[in-house]
């Protein structure tokens, strides 16, 4: 009995650690062992954080109705008939458990994959600009080496040198958050350089 409140606690303990973690856009398509993630939902595939909030539901009445179980097994009645439910119960908590694992886990996989791929789309598609804002970078440090410095020349070489850095920064990025952070950043220095080269 009391092992079974502490699967519950320690359930609705990840219940909220994930939770903020989950992501309404994924879809899952779950056979028998294998759980499929994706970006489209098509025939069979739901959304993966209703099915993580079913299986959840299943895992709190399952373990409910194991408690119901040993409740009459401590009181002797059908003892033989309630451990036969009991031992199946189980089986299926076990089941379920390892379902809604599968699942955070194989979403979690695909979010870090999906990040990655993005960071590398990225990274290729802005190399060019980056190469251009490096090479007018020299170009300005060899006017102000010259001497032909001036407060405007100043400001724009810290705007180029601001985008190369969050450039740099952008490769490096290990959550969709820090990403988001840093494209927000991207566009908005990116603006900022195009006003003042014209």
């Amino acid at each position: 009995m009391k092992k079974i409140i502490l699967i519950a606690i320690g359930l609705f303990l990840s219940i909220w650690a994930v939770s903020a973690d989950q992501s309404d856009w994924l879809f899952c398509l779950i056979r028998k062992e294998q759980v499929t993630i994706s970006l489209k939902q098509t025939t069979g595939y739901y959304n993966c954080k209703d099915t993580i909030a079913s299986l959840e539901q299943l895992i709190i009445s399952t373990a409910k109705d194991l408690m119901k179980i040993q409740t009459y097994l401590n009181k002797g009645r059908d003892v033989e008939y309630r451990k036969t439910i009991k031992t199946t119960k189980k089986a299926l908590l076990d089941k379920l458990q390892l379902s809604r694992i599968t699942v955070v886990a194989n979403m979690k996989t695909f979010q870090d994959t999906l990040l990655q791929k993005s960071v590398q789309y990225f990274i290729i598609k802005i190399t060019p600009y980056k190469i251009s804002l490096q090479k007018s970078l020299v170009k300005i440090d060899i006017l102000t080496a010259s001497g032909f410095a001036t407060p405007s020349l100043n400001s724009y070489a810290s705007l180029l040198k601001a985008q190369v850095l969050v450039i740099d920064k952008i490769s490096k990025a290990t959550t969709q958050l820090e990403l988001t952070d840093l494209l927000n950043k991207y566009v908005y220095l990116k603006k900022e350089i195009e006003w003042k080269y014209e």
